[in-house]
């Protein structure tokens, strides 16, 4: 073991020498840290920090706990690799996109995202597709170990029952909705009409005309019809189904055939395309529902609530024969939560609209008809059915057991990979730089 740690020692400070020689004494990366016969560089701090720095974290405990974790990483990743777990380069690139995605999110565009890195988006995939590769790998591992694990009721009234009494969580105010949603009913005239439209003004920029003009003058997406049918950058999955096939086909400046989508009829063009990101802009035509359409549409939902109000028919059979809203449909009418996949919503991130509705509603009230814009910009009715409210309250295992069990269970999986570290750690040669000696994160890892 000395002859070990003498020989990292040597490679310590000859890669950190070779760096300051290399630049003319100018630091450009050394070895923060060395896990058995994989090193942490400092670059591959900094690029992590980098993505946390885009989220506002504070760095000085941002950079203790990254080497923590990329620590923890490579004992997972080595045990991962003994055990022929695998990742595919498939899973990589998707997890890779899916991450990438997020930032550029953050940082609201594209564009300023690489402007912060001052890289293209390929060249900063190449710099991360390692580390998504061995978070992956790590992942897997971790997964293995904790697989296995169940949560009793018994475990989470234990677990809830030894939290202090002052250190109980609050929860928000929470609702529960079910909806039922219908659409005014397109006619063939008015689809073929707009149809029409939308090949009309194709013909118009086949024979050369400005794409902008006649977005600006024609396109029913007022969001990008101003910015002559622009649309923002956009990987992969974005858009629906139809409106991708076209948009991927097209090369730079071509302009697509008019393509039906749930929205209408497009006109696109192709912008640029990056790898499995493409800027485009299109013409939206959408066929025209009439005010008939609309009092037929709230007539019928208004029927539907009368007869579930009397019991003729329940409310969750009303939304699968009736509801025209397939996210909640498929799940009894449920409003989802966006954040937990679950049916219950805190009243403070609903949509203004709902929030005002749900207010004042009684549970297992039933709302008359109310007119919304639907997500594709068209309008739509809807009753909304309140199943179940809570008001703001400190965690109480009664109400709160779904939320308990999963904290119990995370606690209980975050002890079996706790004990494993301290198995495998005694085991496991580790090297941390002495900038991070201060760190209390890492204090259980460093020499005694």
């Amino acid at each position: 073991m000395k002859k070990i740690i003498a020989f990292y020692s040597f490679l310590l400070l000859t890669v950190v020498a070779f760096a300051a020689d290399s630049t003319g004494r100018v630091l450009l990366d050394k070895i923060d840290a060395i896990v058995n016969d994989q090193i942490i560089l400092s670059s591959d701090i900094e690029n992590q920090l980098d993505l946390l720095n885009l989220r506002g974290e504070d760095e000085k405990e941002s950079r203790c706990q990254l080497m923590e974790q990329m620590i923890y990483n490579k004992m997972l990743t080595t045990q991962a690799m003994s055990d022929s777990l695998l990742v595919t380069n498939e899973e990589v690139e998707n997890e890779l996109d899916r991450k990438i995605n997020y930032f550029i999110s953050i940082a609201g565009s594209q564009e300023a995202f690489e402007e912060y890195y001052h890289k293209t988006v390929d060249q900063i995939k190449a710099d991360y597709r390692d580390d998504i590769r061995e978070q992956m790998l790590a992942s897997r591992m971790r997964e293995k170990i904790t697989g296995d694990i169940n949560i009793t009721p018994s475990e989470v009234k234990s677990f809830y029952e030894k939290i202090p009494k002052d250190s109980l969580p609050y929860f928000n105010a929470t609702v529960e909705i079910q909806q039922i949603v219908m659409k005014p009913h397109v006619s063939a005239e008015q689809n073929k009409a707009a149809r029409d439209k939308a090949e009309e003004i194709l013909a118009r920029l086949r024979k050369g005309e400005s794409f902008d003009l006649l977005a600006s003058l024609y396109s029913q997406d007022l969001g990008s019809a101003q910015q002559g049918g622009l649309l923002d950058w956009a990987p992969r999955g974005t858009y629906v189904k139809e409106f991708e096939g076209a948009a991927f086909k097209l090369k730079n400046g071509e302009i697509s055939d008019v393509v039906e989508t749930p929205f209408g009829f497009h006109i696109i063009q192709m912008v640029e395309r990056r790898g499995d990101m493409i800027q485009v802009k299109h013409i939206l035509i959408r066929p025209i529902t009439t005010s008939n359409d609309a009092y037929y549409a709230q007539s019928k939902l208004d029927s539907v609530r009368n007869d579930i109000i009397s019991g003729k028919i329940t409310f969750f059979d009303a939304v699968k024969n009736y509801s025209q809203d397939e996210q909640s449909k498929n799940v009894g009418g449920f409003m989802l939560n966006s954040e937990t996949g679950g049916t219950v919503l805190d009243v403070n991130n609903l949509e203004s609209d709902i929030y005002q509705i749900v207010d004042t509603l009684k549970v297992d009230s039933i709302t008359k008809p109310v007119m919304f814009m639907d997500f594709d910009g068209t309008p739509a009715y809807r009753i909304i059915k309140l199943v179940s409210r809570t008001a703001p309250h400190v965690a109480d295992i009664k109400i709160d057991y779904d939320r308990l069990q999963n904290a119990a269970k995370k606690n209980k999986e975050d002890g079996v990979l706790q004990d494993w570290y301290d198995k495998n750690k005694r085991k496991t040669y580790i090297m941390i730089s002495d900038e991070y000696k201060d760190c209390d994160a890492l204090q259980s890892l460093l020499p005694k």
